[in-house]
């Protein structure tokens, strides 16, 4: 399946498809077929990506809601909460309900992290083998092809190091920022964690090498995306995931929720977001 996923010859609808098969033959609860992050963050926006979304101009830095791509989209979710029951993870506590489901076979498909790795083994399936039980029992791919023959998406988000101009000894936390980011200690916790490495040259040290998962998980990185680098960035994707969750419920139809985001995008931002048909 990995394969097939990164051909785009196993899209987002054949996912629902099997996820909906595995909910009628009893193998997983309705609602289980297929789970998000159950709260409101950036992994979503990879799906509005993969329906060839947008998110800022690269002229003038501004944020774009793609009305177009946003439908398929909110479509796509309204579909697999309703029409193939397959999304009933929104609302769920991390640590009370979801991971335990993703990590106690209750649920087929569902959008997860390298740094979860780490933390499923050694907080969750320690008592059952660990990591050697996911190796087992787990797989992994990138976040299928919106349409057959398009190509897969995953979303990175990686942070920058600042320094405060009103930093006392900025020199010492300059000497800081190099140690923690060099290859030795920055290898250590990106294997301890399953994070991924923050240099190119990490890759070939053989400490990382090491790491199954990071080794294995690497050439997703040719697919990714990233989130717009956007002060508006939090009312955005506030306004963006009511809407979700509002079509996840039934609350609102796909359309109904291209007019709230357009509504309230507008309300919020005005000239600083470009909406487009």
């Amino acid at each position: 399946m990995p394969l097939r996923i990164l051909n785009g010859e196993f899209t987002l609808y054949d996912m629902l498809e099997v996820a909906k098969q595995a909910v009628d033959a009893g193998i997983v609860a309705p609602g289980n077929g297929f789970w998000t992050r159950p709260k409101n963050g950036p992994d979503f926006t990879a799906f509005y990506y993969d329906f060839g979304g947008e998110t800022i101009d690269e002229a003038t830095g501004k944020l774009v809601f793609d009305t177009e791509a946003g439908l398929k989209y909110y479509q796509f979710f309204y579909d697999a909460a309703h029409d193939y029951g397959s999304m009933g993870c929104l609302g769920l506590g991390w640590s009370e309900a979801w991971h335990p489901g993703v990590t106690g076979d209750q649920v087929l498909f569902w959008v997860g992290g390298t740094w979860q790795w780490a933390e499923w083994a050694t907080l969750y399936l320690q008592d059952v083998g660990g990591e050697d039980y996911m190796w087992e029992n787990f797989g992994f791919g990138l976040i299928p092809a919106a349409e057959e023959g398009g190509r897969p998406v995953t979303l990175t988000h990686p942070l920058a190091y600042m320094i405060s101009s009103q930093c006392e000894h900025p020199e010492i936390a300059l000497g800081l920022i190099a140690m923690v980011t060099d290859y030795g200690p920055n290898t250590r916790h990106a294997v301890a964690s399953t994070h991924l490495g923050i240099l190119k040259g990490q890759t070939e040290y053989p400490f990382y090498q090491e790491s199954r998962l990071l080794s294995e998980t690497l050439y997703m990185l040719d697919y990714t995306t990233f989130l717009p680098n956007n002060p508006n960035w939090g009312p955005y994707s506030t306004i963006t995931y009511e809407a979700l969750a509002a079509v996840v419920s039934g609350d609102l139809t796909p359309e109904e929720a291209v007019q709230f985001v357009v509504d309230g995008l507008t309300r919020e931002l005005g000239d600083q977001v470009i909406i487009r048909p």
